[in-house]
């Protein structure tokens, strides 16, 4: 396949046999050569820097009012159990400061399992180990503070910005990209006589709060938005200055006789059979009702925050069960 006389690839293709829920190899051929570094490079960059998730901002324990604390009957001591803390991977789509909990009195081991958390909220590293009681006289209460965002953002920038300054609250640095690393390499591939061709190997690997194939996924529709709002796509097309008026009574003549049916009587997409994490992530996009979902495009959706080509299906196979589908 070509494309203004460039080669484009023939094979995108994920490594079954290795995907998991953390790490994922995609190989991407034939192309053009130097389209390997390039499109590696941008997918790599946008990966690391700009996919959202959900951190750890602040701890608070019982016990200790300041970092340097120690607990006692408790084997560790403050800094460690927050290094614990800071790599706790959490699953959170919302927009609050939600907190997560972990009480104990009893001699034991307690890991991220632990934690007591808000509804729609998972660890994704439950075996993660926070501390370790090894006296009767021991006691945990930990309150962990979680955002969403993305990038980096250290304790010093979360208390210029107001965080911080309750006495017993520990900041800490948050890391919110999901994904921990990327790798790509590209070899040599041949098409036909020629060898000068590209091959794409990309690696991912992620904190499991997202899989590997929606990292690349969201990683490709960023920049695609970048393309086409330099392309103008999607934006409003300028207003000719001279626009022709036509009359009341030539207006009646070309119009067409309608005829009124009875509209279909519209469902909320919360008593439908789609699941709450879809019905969550379309309310964010302020779609509520069967209606509301089939005026939007198929683009128009997939620019939704974690919604990707499988939840495209999802929508459609709901659509097709109402006799109804995306706007074109």
């Amino acid at each position: 396949m070509e494309f203004m006389k460039l080669h484009l690839p023939d094979v995108i293709e994920w490594d079954n046999d290795t995907l998991t829920d953390v790490y994922g190899r995609m190989t991407v051929t034939a192309l053009e050569r130097g389209f390997g570094r390039t499109l590696g490079t941008a997918l790599r960059r946008v990966m690391l820097s700009s996919l959202e998730g959900a951190a750890p901002v602040s701890v608070s324990i019982k016990g200790a009012e300041h970092e340097f604390s120690v607990l006692t009957g408790v084997l560790e001591d403050v800094p460690d159990i927050i290094l614990n803390v800071k790599s706790l991977s959490v699953n959170y789509d919302g927009d609050e400061t939600i907190q997560l909990l972990l009480k104990a009195d009893k001699p034991g081991v307690y890991t991220a399992e632990s934690f007591e958390c808000p509804e729609d909220v998972t660890i994704s590293n439950p075996d993660l180990l926070i501390a370790e009681i090894t006296e009767e006289s021991g006691e945990l209460d930990i309150v962990v503070d979680v955002e969403r965002g993305k990038g980096f953002i250290t304790q010093d920038e979360w208390y210029n910005s107001g965080k911080g300054r309750e006495i017993g609250t520990i900041l800490v640095d948050s890391w919110f990209c999901p994904v921990k690393k990327v790798n790509f390499e590209v070899e040599s591939a041949r098409v036909g006589d020629r060898t000068d061709y590209d091959k794409l190997n990309i690696e991912v690997i992620t904190d499991g709060s997202i899989s590997p194939r929606d990292a690349l996924e969201s990683a490709t529709r960023i920049l695609m938005r970048h393309f086409e709002m330099i392309l103008g796509i999607g934006l409003e097309e300028p207003v000719s200055d001279t626009v022709e008026v036509e009359t009341d009574e030539e207006a009646m003549e070309e119009a067409p006789v309608v005829v009124d049916e009875p509209a279909a009587e519209d469902v909320d997409l919360a008593d439908t059979d789609l699941s709450k994490r879809y019905v969550k992530i379309l309310s964010a996009g302020g779609i509520a009702t069967i209606d509301q979902l089939a005026t939007k495009t198929a683009a128009e959706l997939l620019g939704l925050r974690n919604f990707g080509a499988a939840s495209l299906d999802v929508v459609k196979e709901l659509l097709e069960s109402h006799g109804r589908s995306l706007a074109i």
